[in-house]
């Protein structure tokens, strides 16, 4: 039945949807709404260009007793970034201590779907997870499973609809049936409140961030260091100049990154959400690039004195790695490495102050 749904949720009309959906985000507030987009894109990298911007969000909740409560409010930040191939989303419950979450989501030509990947991170708990999916007749449906020790399969649906210029439904969905019947708790209804939004040319704190409290083991610290604008060199796979700014998300749960000729995450090359996955038990790294046909792909650390990534987990044959390294003059080497013999040979290096 998943294979099913999911084979339903491909087929989808994209033309149609692109043309529907980029009118109505043109025709709205969003219509000076302007950010570099890269030729070599596909069409449907387009379809979530009507999310782009600053929301305010009314979130329901379902109780246990199944009645629905609002109650709950909520702002979302919505970017363009890598010259147009990805769509970035901060989204901050209005309480200090309340709900935070980060997306990136990016259209998978070799796949034929968009790949979504998610963190909401709870109290020293964090991790990313991913769904999958299309537009299909002005919805954007977006699927994962999970199957229990028992052999039972959960299916989780996200769904957006009702899309205007200025506001859109988002509800999830779960299926214990094999998506024969569904039951949500969350509904969102978005309402626009500004038009694209921008992230501080400095780094540092970026929505999401309130205190740093929600994180507080000290793995989650690891990665703060690269908070803030540095600009460098590239060593390896290139030349010239490389800016690579960082910012503290997630109340302290994670950092994200952004490298290219000036930090500016609309232009840049490549971006990376670094945090401690507490389910793995080591670090994470999620990363894309803004060229061509490239997906987006995660590393995890082996050693949790070295910040070494490898593509794949421990066990596995590696495909390639990440290393960072802080060294005592201040500078930060990042080198993207590929297994060379019994060596390894650097895609990417750069260096920063």
């Amino acid at each position: 039945m998943r294979s099913a749904i999911r084979r339903r949720s491909i087929r989808s009309t994209r033309a149609g949807v692109f043309g529907t959906i980029a009118a109505m985000w043109m025709a709205g507030p969003g219509s000076a709404q302007e950010f570099p987009v890269s030729p070599s894109l596909p069409p449907e990298s387009r379809q979530f260009d009507f999310w782009i911007g600053e929301w305010a969000v009314d979130l329901r909740m379902q109780g246990s007793d199944g009645s629905w409560q609002d109650g709950v409010t909520a702002t979302a930040h919505v970017y363009p970034i890598l010259s147009g191939k990805a769509v970035l989303e901060l989204w901050s419950d209005d309480r200090p201590h309340g709900i935070k979450g980060y997306s990136l989501r990016a259209f998978d030509a070799a796949r034929d779907e968009w790949v979504l990947w998610l963190n909401w991170p709870g109290p020293n708990r964090s991790g990313s997870s991913s769904l999958s999916g299309s537009f299909r007749h002005g919805r954007g449906e977006f699927y994962s499973s999970a199957r229990a020790d028992d052999g039972s399969e959960t299916i989780s649906r996200y769904t957006f609809s009702d899309i205007t210029p200025n506001s859109l439904r988002w509800d999830d969905g779960v299926s214990r049936d094999g998506g024969r019947s569904w039951s949500s708790n969350w509904i969102m209804e978005f309402t626009r409140s500004a038009a694209h939004p921008r992230l501080p040319e400095a780094g540092g704190a970026a929505p999401t961030y309130h205190d740093g409290t929600r994180c507080t083991d000290p793995a989650f610290g690891t990665f703060d260091f690269l908070s803030g604008h540095r600009s460098g060199a590239v060593e390896a796979g290139g030349s010239g100049s490389v800016t690579i700014v960082g910012y503290r998300i997630l109340d302290g749960c994670a950092v994200m990154t952004f490298a290219g000729a000036d930090g500016d995450p609309e232009r840049a090359w490549g971006f990376s959400h670094l945090t401690f996955n507490t389910y793995a038990d080591r670090y994470e790294l999620t990363t894309l690039n803004s060229l061509p046909g490239t997906p987006v792909r995660v590393f995890y650390s082996r050693d949790a004195r070295e910040l070494v990534l490898y593509e794949r987990s421990e066990g596995a044959a590696a495909v390639d790695r990440f290393r960072i390294e802080r060294h005592a003059d201040g500078s930060v080497l990042w080198v993207h490495e590929t297994p060379e013999g019994d060596d390894w040979r650097p895609v990417w290096a750069g260096r920063v102050r």
